[in-house]
């Protein structure tokens, strides 16, 4: 059977949805809910979006920080001293190595404060040779020269050290070895008392700058002895 609807003659009714509260649910409240849940989806996926950036900022900053760290590390192996063993002459040195002359000039003063001493001058002398020395060397140095130091200002002995010749082999790590030849006159009250053959032997290595001091190498074994015994240490 077609109903009147269906065959047009009544105009089609439409269904209003209820207004208020149906079935236990209040429909007013509805529009503010969903605006509510909107505004919730929208603020996280703001916040994830946010904490995203922030992570690949982080992310790069850490890169680049240890890609400096590396680089300063790579730097501090490499680095340099300056080294200054008179007013016009700058040497440039690595822990590793530092040129000739450099050894050359500071091993001849070492061997001119040990061998040209006075009874005025050897207490300064030793004193500041012993500075250049590593700890132990500069007690053992102090104790064995106690006595020849006595001996010089007793009797007013005068020493000069003339060196005839001289090697220097370098080592690893900032290493050297200085051997020398010298010839050792002593006069006592202006009395000649010979002269005598010598052969010093030294092992420098090569320290960080300490303001204040001339020479960045430090003497860490010293042996002085004739030349046809060569059994001596220290300042004898």
């Amino acid at each position: 059977m077609i109903a009147a609807m269906d065959k047009g003659i009544e105009a089609a009714q439409v269904i209003t949805p209820p207004v208020g509260v149906y079935q236990g649910v209040d429909l007013r409240v509805l529009p503010k809910f969903v605006a509510f849940k909107a505004a919730m989806l929208k603020q996280k996926l703001t916040l994830q979006y946010v904490l995203a950036i922030h992570l690949a900022a982080f992310g790069m900053n850490f890169a680049l920080s240890r890609y400096e760290i590396h680089g300063l590390e790579k730097k501090l192996r490499e680095k340099e001293y300056i080294l200054a063993p008179g007013v016009m002459d700058f040497t440039p040195a690595s822990p590793q190595s530092v040129s000739d002359s450099y050894v050359v000039n500071a091993a001849m003063t070492f061997l001119g404060m040990l061998g040209n001493v006075n009874a005025a001058n050897i207490d300064e002398q030793y004193k500041r040779l012993s500075s250049f020395m590593s700890a132990e060397l500069a007690i053992q140095f102090e104790e064995e020269a106690r006595e020849w130091r006595e001996t010089v200002k007793h009797e007013n002995i005068s020493e000069i050290l003339r060196i005839t010749d001289r090697e220097i082999v370098s080592g690893e790590n900032g290493f050297y070895k200085v051997m020398a030849i010298a010839q050792r006159e002593r006069y006592s009250n202006s009395e000649n008392l010979g002269r005598v053959d010598e052969i010093i032997e030294m092992n420098l290595r090569l320290v960080p700058p300490v303001q204040g001091k001339e020479w960045f190498m430090e003497i860490t074994t010293l042996k002085r002895g004739r030349a046809d015994g060569f059994k001596a240490k220290g300042g004898k």
